[in-house]
């Protein structure tokens, strides 16, 4: 298991986007899904929806991914509200045999204080273009209700058809 985590971890700290997969309701405390829209159907009809977004990450030592998105988007604001995610990190491939990614399955929440400025910390690390947004006044106005996420992973997968067809390890993470 050493090996697989140590796998994992290279792959994840090789890569720079990841999806981030939620659900809750639809267009919940003013989420970015426009009145009515949820997948082409009435936002009337379903009272949870899925939702996924792609974004920059950074990972720190312990496997923990952090991001930054608005507060007010869909999927910060099912996180706000508990729902579980899942997140996976992969590249485009033009042949089955050479897919990798990895799979995530967690809990994710909007960090303060202490948390914060040490996740951030580490996203800037990763992304040093981010310093400069926040020391430019015209910039960092636009960055104004963003906010830092952490995702703490229980379950992990790492896809590797190199090894084989549907080549799949998985990675328990609970404590």
């Amino acid at each position: 298991m050493v090996e697989l985590r140590a796998r994992i971890e290279a792959y994840l700290r090789s890569h720079h986007t990841m999806s981030v997969a939620t659900c809750g309701r639809p267009g919940a405390a003013g989420g970015s899904l426009p009145p009515g829209a949820v997948g082409g159907l009435s936002a009337s009809l379903p009272t949870v929806v899925p939702h996924a977004a792609t974004v920059f990450y950074a990972v720190d030592d312990a496997l923990r991914l952090i991001f930054l998105s608005k507060g007010t988007s869909l999927h910060g604001t099912h996180i706000r509200e508990g729902s579980p995610v899942a997140v996976t990190v992969a590249e485009e491939f033009q042949a089955w045999r050479e897919i990798q990614g990895v799979q995530l399955w967690g809990e994710a929440v909007v960090l303060s204080g202490f948390e914060r400025a040490a996740a951030l910390a580490t996203y800037v690390a990763r992304f040093p273009f981010v310093r400069e947004l926040l020391t430019d006044r015209r910039l960092a106005a636009a960055l104004k209700g963003i906010e830092v996420f952490r995702v703490t992973p229980l379950r992990a997968a790492f896809t590797d058809n190199r090894s084989g067809l549907f080549g799949r390890e998985v990675l328990e993470l609970r404590d």
